[in-house]
C-alpha cells in the first residue's frame, strides 16, 4: 500500500529556495530539477527505502532516510503509513 507523503514547511520554503537558486541562472534547468524531486517524491510513496540512505541523526527518533534527486538530498522520516518530508539541501557529493 502506498505510503502518503507530507511535506513539512521546512522542506517546502527550502525546495523554493533552490528552484529560485537554480532558476536565477536557467529556468529549463529549473523545470528539470522540479520535475526530478516531485518523481523521486513519488517514488517514496511506494519505496520509501529504495536507493536511499539511513541519515545517521542520534539525536531524533525514528528511521531517518536521505535520498537524491537532481543535485538535492531529500531527507524524510518514514512511519508506519507515511513519509514525512524533513527537508531538502544541496548535495554536492553528486
Amino acid at each position: 500500500m502506498p505510503h502518503k507523503v507530507i511535506v513539512s514547511d521546512r522542506a517546502v520554503n527550502s525546495f523554493r529556495r533552490l528552484l529560485e537558486t537554480v532558476r536565477s541562472t536557467s529556468l529549463v534547468g529549473a523545470e528539470d530539477a522540479r520535475v526530478a524531486v516531485i518523481n523521486r517524491l513519488r517514488k517514496l510513496t511506494v519505496n520509501s527505502t529504495g536507493q536511499s540512505r539511513k541519515a545517521n541523526f542520534t539525536n531524533l527518533e525514528g528511521e531517518i532516510r536521505s535520498a537524491v534527486a537532481w543535485n538535492y538530498r531529500i531527507y524524510y522520516l518514514i512511519e508506519e503509513k507515511r513519509i514525512v518530508i524533513l527537508d531538502m539541501i544541496i548535495d554536492n557529493e553528486n
